[in-house]
């Protein structure tokens, strides 16, 4: 089976301030809705972020959290999917780049990861950069109580802190992704594949 195939079915949300929004249900232990953003980071270059996480409700308040601990262990058809709703705003956007990390480092590890066993699909679509920036990254700890098997553990969260990019971002390299330097990379660009 091919990676994209393990995409579940989504919906286009439409366009909020520039936004694309996307939502869809990971399937498992339970039911988890999941939302995936597109966001506007520099118009001047056409490059907009990618963000997902868990669709909560705290009262009278609805959340996207993309620190939740909640999954189905499915990270094959998240990533799947996340990469659909991708190609989906590339067929209203072809000349667009997507940046891509993940907001922990467990996270982009993962996605790495991921993006490197199914790179041979994902290149059929999509060019596929890896990059550095010249600016260090601070990582903040946190700790996280989670729900695992009707138990509360404790974790700690080591989480970037985007904070400190706050007045801008110096590239320092943008290669072709070779998933055998894939550690070096600290975002991944997409860009729709010319010619489709």
């Amino acid at each position: 089976m091919d990676f994209l195939d393990k995409a579940y079915n989504y919906s286009f949300e439409g366009i909020t301030n520039e936004v694309y929004q996307f939502r869809f249900i990971s399937v498992g232990i339970q039911e988890i809705t999941k939302i995936v953003s597109i966001s506007p980071i520099n118009k001047t270059l056409n490059w907009y972020s990618i963000g997902f996480g868990n669709l909560e409700n705290h009262g009278n308040t609805v959340t996207v959290n993309d620190l939740s601990s909640i999954n189905n262990n499915d990270y094959d058809e998240v990533l799947a999917t996340v990469m659909m709703c991708i190609l989906h705003f590339f067929v209203s956007n072809p000349d667009y780049t997507i940046l891509f990390f993940g907001n922990t480092l467990h996270k982009h590890r993962l996605y790495k990861q991921k993006i490197s066993s199914n790179i041979d699909s994902l290149i059929q679509y999509m060019e596929i950069s890896g990059g550095k920036i010249k600016e260090e990254i601070r990582i903040i700890e946190k700790k996280q109580t989670i729900l695992r098997k009707g138990k509360e553990h404790e974790r700690i969260i080591r989480q970037k802190d985007l904070t400190s990019l706050s007045k801008g971002v110096n590239l320092k390299s943008i290669e072709k992704y070779n998933k055998d330097k894939t550690a070096d990379y600290q975002f991944v660009l997409f860009k729709l594949k010319s010619g489709l």
